[in-house]
């Protein structure tokens, strides 16, 4: 009688080791499989963890052969989440006027400051949760990603409560996000007009104006400055935004300047320097240098008469009108951008061919020091030439500082053109660096592009946000 051959189970662990199959092959008449043969071979293939008692009983008494089956399954690993802010304020608004149905510009849905006051809360911390280790169907540990605890909030103008994870604001004021700092600011709110007789206005932080402002009134922010009525030949200087719900009457006496962004229902007979966008229905008889880009796309969103310089580029409904008033319209950085980029680029070549010389000879007294014993360090020589280090260095530190913003502006006004929706009339004069185009017929839908030795137009592919 020939000897029976004992069959031995048949076991495959996943990869990770975190699942364990069993295949019983079909034994020989007369054998089978038992409970503490097939723990002998779970064992010596080193799986301990996660075992499935009743899988393993129901395959051995249904005799389920030739089918592999989950036996073992290990722990997975679950994962903390880290800590984070809930910020009870709006940190990301856009600041841009909202286009109505009817191609109307609304500007009162423009969203200027967040305000906050003292006490309210304004951020809570959510702490990080750990997370929850695993483990392998051998016993192996598995890891978990444990969740990583966020810095305290950095920032001035509030508190962190008691409880360590709330923060409110510790004054009135507006609040805002500045890289990943929170901070509250000061805002000088002015409820009815701001008039002449009650003076200027000059605030480190934001103005807020209700009314109007008259005529003769200077007002300087360090921050953003808004008005909901109407400014008159007034004068506006800001650090940051400048947004007027009510528009400007300018008199020809009247100027703005903001190193932020304008958004102005209209300007008429304004000087306005503006470093960012701006944004307005009509400019009429202005004097504009806008180091950003110009959108006038509402409904009457149109230049008429003065001189507008766009670096970024302009886009307007229509351009001019139909007296075929002389309106000049400047894109791109401009000759003098470009000659006075080459200037300053000279200066800075000079002034630190000068700094080397001064260097030589401050090495000079050094050394003549060390060979005669002799301290240079009240020679009138040493230290006139030392005044003049610092005097040029200050100096090269400032000429660098205009050459990087020149570059910058440079650099933006690659590609600007001027693209008109609707109506260009006689009368507007399109300049593009040393290029010049003056319209003699009206045109409409058109977009003007600077070509090597011309302006080109074809048709006009802007769109309105």
């Amino acid at each position: 009688m020939a000897e029976l051959t004992q069959q031995k189970p048949i076991i495959r662990i996943t990869f990770d080791e975190m699942e364990a199959y069993m295949l019983l092959p079909e034994p020989e008449q007369g054998t089978g499989y038992t409970d503490s043969q097939i723990r002998q071979e779970m064992a010596a293939r080193g799986i301990t963890t996660g075992i499935d008692e009743q899988r393993i009983s129901d395959m051995l008494e249904g005799h389920t052969y030739n089918a592999e089956l989950l036996v073992a399954q290990g722990k997975k690993p679950v994962d903390g989440t880290d800590g984070y802010y809930e910020y009870k304020f709006d940190t990301n608004f856009d600041g841009k006027p909202k286009l109505l149905p009817d191609g109307s510009v609304d500007y009162w849905s423009v969203h200027s400051i967040e305000s906050v006051t003292a006490g309210q809360v304004i951020a809570v911390y959510h702490p990080a949760v750990s997370g929850e280790d695993g483990m392998s169907v051998k016993g192996r540990l598995v890891p978990a990603k444990h969740g990583r605890e966020q810095m305290p909030l950095k920032g001035k103008g509030f508190d962190r409560m008691d409880d360590e994870v709330t923060y409110t604001a510790s004054m009135d004021g507006k609040i805002e996000m500045q890289n990943d700092r929170i901070v509250v600011l000061p805002v000088h709110e002015v409820s009815g007009n701001a008039e002449l007789a009650e003076g200027n206005i000059d605030f480190r932080g934001d103005i807020v104006i209700h009314g109007n402002v008259e005529s003769g009134v200077n007002i300087r922010a360090t921050g953003s400055i808004t008005i909901d009525g109407v400014a008159e030949a007034c004068m506006l200087e800001a650090g940051k935004d400048i947004i007027l719900r009510g528009g400007m009457l300018g008199g020809n006496k009247a100027s703005v300047k903001t190193k932020g962004a304008i958004t102005a229902k209209f300007f008429e007979f304004t000087n306005i320097l503006c470093e960012g966008d701006l944004q307005a229905d009509v400019l009429m008889d202005c004097s504009v240098i806008c180091h950003g880009q110009i959108r006038l796309t509402g409904r009457k969103g149109s230049i008429i008469g003065g001189k507008v310089q766009a670096i970024r580029g302009l886009i307007a409904t229509s351009l001019g009108n139909d007296a075929e008033k002389r309106t000049e319209i400047f894109v791109g950085a401009g000759i003098d951008v470009y000659s006075r980029l080459r200037v300053m680029e000279k200066k800075i070549e000079m002034t630190r061919e000068e700094l080397a010389k001064i260097e030589e000879g401050l090495e000079k007294f050094e050394i003549l020091s060390k060979e005669r014993g002799v301290s240079y360090t009240n020679d009138p020589r040493r230290t006139s030439l030392l005044r003049i280090k610092i005097k040029d260095s200050a100096m090269l530190a400032s000429d660098e500082e205009e050459v990087r913003k020149l570059r910058i502006l440079a650099e933006s006004s690659k590609g600007a053109c001027v693209s008109v929706l609707q109506e260009i009339y006689p009368g507007v004069v399109i300049n593009m660096d040393e290029l010049k185009l003056a319209l003699k017929n009206m045109a409409t839908g058109v977009e003007f592009y600077k070509l090597p030795d011309k302006i080109g137009t074809r048709p006009c592919s802007a769109g309105v946000e």
